[in-house]
Formats: C-alpha cells, sequence, structure tokens
C-alpha cells in the first residue's frame, strides 16, 4: 500500500480538503474523497486490479494514479464545480493564454496547504566516512509531527562528488514512524559526499539530509611531528651549540 496524498485548499472562501489514498492489494483501489464542512461532496474510485494481478512491480504506476487522479479532484475545485452557484463557463479562468493545467499549479502555490511526509532523525549523530552507524529514523505527516506515517518504505541513498547516487539502506517504518538504518559509508579519498533519507510517495520533496565527514589525516606535518614529540616528553629539534 503507497501513502496517499492530503491537500486543504481554500477557494473563494470555502475550504475544501482532497485526500487520495490507495485501498491496498485486498482491495485495489485508488480512492478520492473532497470533504467540506466534515462532509463528503465527491468521491472517485479506480481500480488497478489488473496491474496487481501482473508480476511485475507495479507501485510506480499505481503512485502516478493517484497523483493523476488527486489532481483531477483539485482541478474541479478551482474550476469551480463545487462553488455554490455551480460551475463557471469553460474557458473563464485563461489568462495571456496559460493552460488550465499552469492556472492549477499557480492556485496551489499561492492557496494550498499540502501535508507531505517528512523525515526526522531522532538521535542526531555524527556520519562519519568508513564506520557503519546505525540511525533511528521517524516519518511523520504534516510539520507538527502529529500523525505517524506507519508502513512507509524509507530510503537512504549515499550521494558524493565523485559517484552517482546510490541506495546503501530500505526498510520499513513501525505503527509509530519509526525504523532502525544501518548503512556502511564507505571512505572517500579526495570527495565529499552525504546521505539523502527519502520515504517512498512524498508528495513534495521532504527528505533528510546528512553530511558525511571525513576522516582526519594522519599529522604528518613538521608541526605535527613537533606536537608529538612535545607529547612524548622531547621538545623541538635543535642545532648543537658550536664547540669553544
Amino acid at each position: 500500500m503507497i501513502t496517499g496524498f492530503n491537500t486543504d485548499i481554500d477557494h473563494n472562501g470555502r475550504v475544501y480538503h482532497v485526500q487520495t489514498e490507495d485501498k491496498g492489494l485486498d482491495n485495489p483501489q485508488i480512492e478520492s474523497l473532497i470533504y467540506s464542512h466534515g462532509e463528503i461532496i465527491s468521491a472517485r474510485k479506480t481500480s488497478y486490479r489488473e496491474l496487481a494481478e501482473a508480476d511485475d512491480d507495479s507501485e510506480d504506476t499505481v503512485l502516478r494514479m493517484m497523483e493523476t487522479q488527486h489532481k483531477t479532484m483539485i482541478r474541479d475545485i478551482v474550476n469551480g464545480k463545487y462553488d455554490t452557484e455551480g460551475p463557471k463557463p469553460f474557458g473563464h479562468q485563461f489568462i495571456t493564454g496559460r493552460s488550465l493545467d499552469e492556472v492549477v499549479l499557480d492556485f496551489l502555490a499561492e492557496h494550498c496547504v499540502p501535508q507531505p511526509l517528512r523525515v526526522e532523525m531522532v538521535d542526531d549523530l555524527i556520519l562519519r566516512e568508513g564506520t557503519r552507524p546505525t540511525l533511528r529514523l521517524r516519518v511523520i505527516y504534516g510539520a507538527d509531527g502529529a500523525a505517524p506515517a506507519a508502513g512507509v518504505t524509507l530510503r537512504v541513498r549515499f550521494v558524493s562528488t565523485i559517484d552517482e547516487p546510490r541506495e546503501i539502506f530500505a526498510g520499513v517504518t513501525d505503527d509509530e514512524g519509526y525504523v532502525e538504518a544501518s548503512f556502511d559509508l564507505p571512505e572517500m579519498p579526495g570527495a565529499d559526499g552525504a546521505i539523502v533519507c527519502e520515504p517512498d510517495g512524498a508528495v513534495r520533496d521532504s527528505g533528510l539530509r546528512r553530511l558525511i565527514e571525513k576522516t582526519r589525516p594522519a599529522d604528518s606535518t613538521a608541526e605535527g611531528a613537533q606536537a608529538n614529540g612535545r607529547a612524548n616528553g622531547r621538545g623541538p629539534s635543535r642545532d648543537p651549540a658550536p664547540a669553544a
């Protein structure tokens, strides 16, 4: 089951809540609901049973279907379908030749309050190259963290300035949205690196990023040698005094 989408829209002084979710393999369909004043004013269901019965991985396809259906429900609201005076004439919202999709995107940017998935690191550990850390991560809905995201696949990717990004961990959150991630951090001679923790199905870019610290090289400078000598009870070397 893929994490759903939730969007609040304030349109013409009326607040709508659009919710789209995957009902799961036992009931393979995508359901979208529009709420207003606590009541369901519209519903749409799309079956993906054929995809669920196929042997190939259909998660990406289902996710695209969810996004399309969710945007369609939002488009209906923006287009005035649920206005008290009824839908406006076709083309009323076109300004300077903009397409309806462009109008919807502009509206979303100005009015919508999304509830994206967000990743938090419970223990703020220092990540260092050449080590194997274990991070306790949590996936939540929204900025207030009131709703844990259970059953979400969280992926950790390693990115650096010299290699292509690659996945180093994948795990599923528990009922409280937690998952423990253990992975190897490679050494990065001459490069910088970071990890990116992202949940599957996030509506927006809501991943967690942490830089990987470099391991300090052995101190081989003259200053370092003098410091080592002092640490061993020896002062800095000096030329012998001239003979009398």
